[in-house]
């Protein structure tokens, strides 16, 4: 009996340069225009939603982080809920995907400060997109080498 095996990569580098570019601009904003928050996080969430859906088949994640930039718009004092529950949803994926990841780690410790605290939460929200675009950088960055060699 022979059995046939079809290895396809699942990262893909040009959507990992992407999604780091627009999670540090993301980030980048809010620490500069904290009163555009909610626009600006909203409007992060609903594309990066967008972004599961068609392109890495994470449904879940992808459902939650539209539902989460949708609450956000409409209700700007849910920030920090909606925002916490996409990190939440997020941690949930990577750690059914295949075990515990760093991300995984940082968005469940990063959901928690911000449902724990009210007061800086807005800071926390760009830390972690800074975080997770200079990620997607340096992820990026590996692949790239990766494949040249």
């Amino acid at each position: 009996m022979q059995s046939f095996f079809i290895n396809t990569p699942q990262a893909n580098p040009v959507r990992k340069v992407t999604n780091g570019i627009i999670a540090l601009i993301t980030g980048l904003f809010t620490l500069a225009m904290p009163e555009m928050l909610t626009v600006i996080v909203a409007a992060y969430l609903i594309s990066n939603g967008i972004d599961f859906f068609f392109y890495r088949n994470a449904g879940f994640v992808g459902g939650v982080s539209v539902f989460a930039g949708i609450i956000i718009y409409t209700f700007p004092n849910f920030v920090p809920y909606a925002f916490a529950l996409f990190l939440f949803a997020l941690a949930f994926g990577t750690i059914l995907s295949g075990g515990l990841s760093l991300l995984g780690l940082v968005a469940f410790g990063v959901a928690l400060v911000i449902i724990s605290t009210e007061t800086f939460f807005n800071q926390v929200i760009a830390s972690f997109l800074t975080f997770y675009g200079i990620m997607s950088i340096l992820t990026w960055w590996q692949l790239r080498k990766l494949q040249n060699s």
